[in-house]
This record gives structure tokens, sequence and C-alpha cells, in this order.
């Protein structure tokens, strides 16, 4: 097929070692990123770092939510590859998409309109009114998020995971630069 790489062909290590370096070097600036991210949030102040935290098991939720359908795009696309089925292939990325798509919607929308539970935390007024603002916020951008990460696992799931480490590369380390302008 067209564009994938065989993985089955050539010394395993190798083959393993050039499939798992750019996944495994996105993660590092992916933490890079967190940490920058929270430097400059501090910057403004404890009350900022307060909101943006109270929120954090919810965009760690997201995140792993967006995961499962990046670890489903893997396994069904990559065992279609594998069985050199294109036509599969193509079909369970397409769904694949369309499920990101319908999950960070709901998922999004679900947190939009229930941001309120940050009152949970039992945190200072005006700080939960920041961290439910914080919360819509991102919430707006979970099609993206989870779309990125599909996409991510079915460049991953033909072998070539170059690309999404070269366009989340460019993207986080974009961000890290701009951070000071966004925040």
């Amino acid at each position: 097929m067209k564009g994938t790489k065989n993985l089955t062909q050539g010394p395993i290590l190798k083959q393993l070692f050039t499939l798992a370096m750019p996944i495994m070097a996105t993660s590092f600036i992916q933490m890079a990123y967190s940490l920058t991210d929270m430097a400059w949030v501090g910057r403004i102040g404890s009350e900022a770092i307060a909101a943006v935290g109270s929120v954090g098991i919810l965009t760690w939720m997201s995140t792993s939510i967006s995961l499962l359908n990046k670890v489903g795009s893997e396994v069904s696309v990559g065992q279609a590859i594998g069985a050199q089925n294109e036509q599969a292939a193509r079909a369970f990325a397409s769904h694949n998409l369309t499920l990101s798509l319908l999950i960070s919607l709901s998922w999004g929308a679900l947190l939009f309109i229930f941001a309120p539970i940050i009152s949970i935390y039992e945190l200072e007024p005006h700080i939960a009114k920041m961290a439910v603002e914080y919360l819509r916020i991102i919430a707006t951008a979970f099609p993206f998020v989870f779309l990125s990460a599909a996409f991510t696992g079915i460049f991953n799931a033909a072998g070539r995971s170059k690309i999404p480490f070269s366009i989340n590369g460019i993207g986080l380390i974009t961000n890290i630069i701009l951070d000071p302008i966004f925040i």
C-alpha cells in the first residue's frame, strides 16, 4: 500500500526504535510545553494557577478520552494495513475520525454546559469564575485535540510516526514561543 511503512521487514529492534522515537520525542515536547505554560500562568498570580490547576483533572480526563480513540485508530488501521487491505484501512481511518469528532463535540458540550462543576473544589468565587471561563475556552478546542490524536494514531499505524512528530512539534514549539502573547 502506497505511503505505509512495512514494519515486518528488516531488524525488529530498528523498526521499533524508528517508530517509537518520534512518539517519545512528541511526549517530551508536550511536557516542556506544559511546564512553560504553567510558568507563564504563574507570573499572572497564584489565583490563575489555582484556576488552571482546578481544571487540570478535567483536561487530563479529556486527553485520556482522546487517546482511547487514538489507540483504536492505531489498532484497527494497523491490522488492516498488516492484512494488506487498503479499503478496510481507509474505512477504519474514516470511522475513527468521525468517532473522534462526535466524541469531542459531545464531551466538549458536556463540559461547557456543566463547567460550574468546578464548585466542588470550594474555591473563592472569583477563582471559580476564572476556572469556569478557562474550562469553557478549552472545551471549544476539544475537536482539534481529539482529531489531532486520531490523525496521529492513523499515521502511527502506517508506520509514519515522523509526520505527527513534525506537525505536533512545530505546533508545540510555536505555542511555547507565543505563550507570553496568548496568556
